[in-house]
């Protein structure tokens, strides 16, 4: 069962790194930072009520060796509201992405008026009011910057739904860049799965994975389910509670080979509250409980998992030890452990642990 919880996990936080669409890429583990990341977007609300201001944050770093361009965060200020089959790319296909078979999203903008009524992406150009952005001009000037960005839940935006209970689905794009942002044409040879924001140099060239990853967050709306974010209670590094504000210190590894690094144990306690029950998770006429798990990520040291199982939807915390196994870098220096802990509604929470290797 044990093993079985684990691959749930990990499958879990291969879909929660897959929530961003581009960027950050290659083979090394998840948890190595050296590159522009995106860790995780924090809804104050993950289950909104209608008329609810809601409010989403972004937890990033750049961990490139050579920074030729500052990193930004931009948000794309027009929210997209129930795509049909909430397919988040039919934001920017719109209803002719889809042969025309669905009614398109509607549109708006925080702060102004709807920006597409129930019609919108019928008889409208395919993607509303984010097909009409220009293409190949830098963006930046006019997006809106930094690691919030709020907006209020529309009155209407829940649905009725085949098969659950109605709810409303807001999704938001944003882009940490280290260059300017554009639009891109839409490839026709691409398929339909295309977000065609660009991060690029001055010239307009594409710049590389290791310098931007777009975002999309999903904010549900209900009229009565709830779902809180998980609660992180206390940090421990080698059985000792951490001091955040100090942080932790380690001696830097001097042996040859990494797998000969000493290991340290770090682990993280998440509040009994914090597993709430799952309505839209039944079985046998009784709702299980969310599945809760950490991520972990480090730029000067390495960590043995990228993630670990907290709670089981049924049998709650796993037995025995829960910990990671963290190896110093080999040079000295300031660094940082990310731990994000997430549920499966949408919760999420983070520690950042400063980190001195001596």
């Amino acid at each position: 069962m044990r093993a079985r919880a684990f691959l749930a996990v990990l499958l879990l936080a291969l879909a929660a790194a897959l929530a961003f669409a581009c960027g950050g890429g290659g083979f090394d583990p998840q948890s190595k930072v050296d590159s522009v990341r995106m860790f995780g977007v924090k809804v104050d609300k993950p289950y909104a009520k209608p008329g609810d201001t809601v409010t989403l944050e972004v937890l990033m770093t750049d961990g490139r060796r050579e920074k030729p361009r500052p990193l930004k965060l931009f948000w794309i200020p027009i929210v997209c509201l129930n795509p049909p089959n909430d397919l988040y790319y039919l934001c920017f296909a719109g209803a002719a992405g889809d042969g025309g078979a669905s009614r398109g999203p509607r549109f708006f903008a925080p702060g102004l008026a709807d920006a597409g009524a129930a019609d919108a992406g019928v008889g409208a150009a395919p993607g509303g009011p984010l097909a009409q952005i220009p293409t190949g001009i830098d963006l930046g000037p006019f997006l809106p910057q930094g690691t919030t960005f709020s907006f209020r839940m529309p009155d209407d935006a829940i649905q009725p739904r085949q098969g659950t209970d109605p709810y409303g689905l807001a999704l938001v794009f944003n882009i940490a860049c280290a260059g300017q942002v554009r639009l891109a044409e839409r490839d026709p040879s691409g398929g339909l799965q295309q977000v065609p924001i660009q991060c690029t140099d001055e010239n307009g060239v594409q710049l590389p994975p290791s310098d931007y990853v777009i975002g999309i967050s999903r904010v549900y709306a209900y009229e009565t389910r709830t779902n809180t974010n998980p609660v992180i209670e206390k940090v421990t590094f080698e059985g000792q509670d951490v001091d955040l504000q100090k942080g932790i210190v380690v001696e830097r590894c001097t042996a040859v080979k990494r797998m000969d690094c000493p290991e340290k144990k770090l682990d993280i306690r998440v509040s009994d509250a914090s597993w709430e029950e799952n309505p839209s998770d039944v079985v046998e006429g009784r709702a299980l409980r969310e599945q809760i798990w950490v991520s972990y990520y480090s730029d000067k040291g390495d960590i043995d998992v990228d993630a670990r199982l907290l709670f089981d939807t049924t049998k709650g915390r796993p037995p025995g030890d829960n910990d990671v196994k963290f190896r110093a870098a080999p040079d000295p220096g300031r660094g940082t452990i990310w731990a994000v802990v997430h549920d499966n509604r949408g919760g999420k929470a983070w520690v950042v642990v400063p980190v001195t290797i001596q």
